[in-house]
């Protein structure tokens, strides 16, 4: 032990020649940074040493909280945004105004200039206002891990590298893209209570399952510890919302059964597009997760990047967050149609019933929002047995038309599918042989002989069985010759770009002439150009549907209203 710390354990203090301690010095000396966060304004307060602490001449880059929040990589799954403000769920609103709620959360910061993250801590309190809001935070961050050498680059930096050259072709071209990044929900919850070796497992199986619909020439990459992205060449923002509801059917569509019991992956989605948002890889990345992070402060499932997103999630009111239990109590599902046409004249032949819930303002709120809120509900066997109901009903009125349905693996699984689909159709007579019933291959990965029984039972009701998404699995060629299988409709993934793909043309050419070898129908989706119907006209598709050939539109008919009789408890 030195003489000085002999003296200060025997006096109980400093050595009295000895100046007073300086607290900036203390604390840029074991790499702490102190914070005010005025929240309400997002006003961003740095202690003196900050800039001293991280290498930086000021802190302007990060003058506010939402500025920050972007340069920051979570390590956890959640935004820095979430990690501070998630405690409020389980907090009171006296808690917060009075002694103020904890946070502690642990991520990557990227500062300005650098690719190399530096391994931060932060903790500290936020307090609420009068109504119970959060109003501002006091708090510590602590570097944990400098940078790293620049020899060995990061996932982020080498994702945006392998991005950079796209984005330019994509602004050069006026050929837009896409980039989508995903993000497990609960993932920390999954580390909590089923340990560390699952999720990790969990996030695999995520990845596994984003590689088997993806097209060979979009890029894919794991860039942080829950964040994957996936890089859509050629594809503009309104077609990447398809794309998003098929990534996350592949993801959360299957429970993962781990060694420790049965796990439900929820993922959340936001997306940027080049050059419509950004100009340069590094700036599409982070309106995407900018995106990505009002997705999921919102509960919403996918939000594209805007100017002028807000805090809560959303710029648009009508994808705000709603109470889905009293939607469907107030009979506020409703049904919107896509005509489909036929391919040889163009004439509407039947139609796809979607869903839609009808807001408090009137609008319609999409099957994007609508079905991981009823997911997480519990709900999802409601919402089928009720699309069944509007579409039989719509159907019985009129006698000429023609309509899918869509049900989803979990209903088809349960033992109350068979029983509702033939009580409701031996209650309208003649309506079967004008219903479809398109489900996905998805229904087969647990036990295909159960999956081909049920739909082999529906068959005999006189329904048609319609394959959704054809092509996007490994699983499809089987279920072709095995399943009870009417139509095919070939997933719009290998549709939308036929005119600068000789691989999607190829594909999509070898696919029909397996169906019609077969005897089963096509129908191609994502039809959006007339020089891509044409060509799938040629090569001897059925059918044919897209915004090309009309939206969705509601679903008019006396039936509707009468949909949703028994209360949800």
């Amino acid at each position: 032990m030195s003489e000085d710390a002999h003296e200060r354990v025997r006096t109980g203090g400093p050595r009295a020649d000895r100046a007073p301690l300086d607290p900036r010095r203390v604390l840029t000396s074991i790499g702490e940074i102190v914070y005010d966060w005025d929240i309400a304004t997002d006003d961003l307060d740095w202690s003196a040493n900050a800039g001293e602490v991280l290498g930086l001449p000021d802190m302007a880059p990060f003058a506010t909280g939402a500025a920050f929040g972007l340069a920051c990589e979570d390590a956890g799954g959640r935004t820095r945004h979430d990690a501070v403000l998630d405690a409020a769920l389980d907090a009171t609103g006296e808690e917060a105004a009075a002694s103020g709620i904890a946070y502690s959360a642990r991520y990557a910061l990227r500062l300005p200039g650098s690719d190399e993250p530096v391994l931060v801590e932060d903790t500290g309190r936020w307090y609420a206002d009068a109504e119970g809001r959060p109003a501002f935070a006091h708090g510590v961050m602590r570097i944990v891990r400098a940078q790293a050498s620049r020899a060995a680059p990061t996932p982020r930096a080498s994702f945006l590298e392998s991005l950079r050259a796209d984005v330019i072709e994509a602004g050069r071209a006026k050929r837009p893209m896409t980039l989508i990044v995903a993000a497990l929900d609960d993932l920390e919850s999954i580390d909590a209570e089923h340990g560390a070796e699952t999720a990790e497992a969990a996030l695999a199986e995520a990845q596994r399952r984003i590689a088997t619909v993806m097209r060979r020439r979009d890029r894919y990459a794991l860039y942080a510890s829950n964040r994957m992205a996936v890089a859509l060449l050629s594809c503009a923002p309104d077609q990447a919302q398809i794309a998003v509801e098929r990534l996350r059917g592949a993801i959360a569509d299957t429970p993962f059964e781990t060694q420790r019991g049965t796990i439900r992956l929820d993922v959340a989605f936001g997306a940027a597009s080049a050059p419509l948002h950004a100009t340069d890889a590094p700036a599409l990345l982070r309106r995407a997760e900018e995106a990505l992070a009002a997705s999921r402060r919102a509960g919403s499932a996918y939000v594209v990047y805007r100017p002028g997103l807000d805090r809560s999630g959303e710029s648009d009111p009508s994808r705000r967050e709603f109470d889905i239990v009293a939607a469907l109590n107030e009979r506020r599902l409703v049904a919107v149609r896509q005509p489909i046409v036929s391919a040889a004249d163009r004439k509407p032949a039947y139609g796809e019933a979607l869903a839609r819930i009808r807001g408090a303002d009137g609008r319609l709120i999409g099957a994007t929002d609508i079905v991981p809120r009823i997911e997480r509900a519990g709900l999802v066997p409601l919402l089928d047995a009720r699309m069944l109901e509007i579409a039989v009903a719509h159907l019985a009125a009129h006698p000429a038309e023609r309509l899918a349905i869509n049900v989803s693996p979990r209903m088809l699984a349960s033992g109350d599918w068979l029983a509702t689909i033939s009580a409701t159709l031996a209650a309208h007579p003649g309506v079967a042989e004008r219903l479809v019933v398109e489900v996905t291959e998805t229904v087969a990965i647990d036990d295909p002989e159960a999956a081909r029984r049920r739909l082999d039972a529906m068959k005999a009701l006189g329904v048609a069985i319609a394959l959704d998404d054809f092509g996007a699995g490994h699983t499809s060629f089987r279920l072709l010759r095995a399943f009870p299988i009417d139509i095919l409709k070939i997933d719009g993934v290998f549709v939308q770009n036929l005119a600068r793909s000789p691989d999607d043309r190829f594909f999509v050419r070898t696919l029909v002439d397996l169906a019609h070898h077969l005897g089963i129908a096509t129908v191609a989706e994502w039809v959006e150009d007339e020089a891509s119907a044409a060509m799938l006209a040629s090569w001897g598709v059925d059918y044919l549907q897209g915004d090309f050939f009309g939206r969705p539109e509601p679903l008019a008919t006396a039936g509707a209203q009468e949909q949703g009789r028994a209360q949800v408890a």
